[in-house]
């Protein structure tokens, strides 16, 4: 006795409809997205210098709670224009930053952002 059992068809993805759906997508992003840069900081890397003895004028470190000292003494970064002109009127014309333990992003680049707006001509960030 032979029963006939219906074979099952193998059904076929189709894929069309998700290459469709994918194109879309990218189309999307790539017209809802930017390309240009915000902001760039030019940061120089404070190294050895080339005299022996040689010191920074301007010496900016950031502790953990935020606070700013210039050269040892605490200012705000509301100040801190002011203070880097008093500066740049004796002939200060770089600066470097060091933050000192977990000093948060953000502060550290509005720091940066003060410190370039200020008119110096380098800025330099150690560790």
């Amino acid at each position: 006795m032979r029963l006939n059992t219906p074979r099952r068809r193998r059904s076929v993805v189709g894929l069309t409809s998700l290459i469709d759906v994918i194109f879309l997508l990218l189309l999307f992003f790539m017209l809802s997205s930017t390309f240009s840069r915000y902001s760039q900081l030019d940061l120089g890397v404070a190294g050895t210098g080339s005299g022996a003895g040689e010191r920074p004028k301007l010496l900016i470190s950031i502790v953990e709670a935020g606070a700013i000292r210039l050269n040892g003494k605490p200012t705000r970064l509301d100040d801190l224009d002011a203070a880097i002109e008093d500066y740049r009127d004796k002939g200060v014309k770089r600066a470097v930053l060091v933050p000192k333990g977990d000093v948060a992003v953000q502060r550290l680049v509005m720091t940066l952002e003060r410190l370039k707006q200020s008119g110096l001509s380098s800025v330099s960030l150690a560790n």
